[in-house]
């Protein structure tokens, strides 16, 4: 059996990690458009540590929402 190595994320003390229903509070926009977002490869990058879990980085959002990256 083969086991593939988990890429790392990089975690700095600045780092805020929000559920979809605060990064949706955040970004001005609900959960559904950002579930959306992420089906659709278009929006912030997005975390998933388990099956059922999604979590967003501030940082990841701040740069989208000004543009940088999707």
């Amino acid at each position: 059996m083969t086991q593939t190595a988990t890429p790392a994320i990089a975690i700095t003390s600045d780092d805020v990690w929000m559920t979809p229903r605060e990064a949706a509070e955040y970004a001005h926009t609900t959960t559904g458009t950002l579930s959306t977002l992420r089906w659709t490869k278009n929006g912030p990058k997005f975390y998933k540590p388990t099956s059922r879990r999604v979590l967003y980085r501030k940082s990841d959002l701040d740069d989208w929402i000004m543009g940088g990256t999707k």
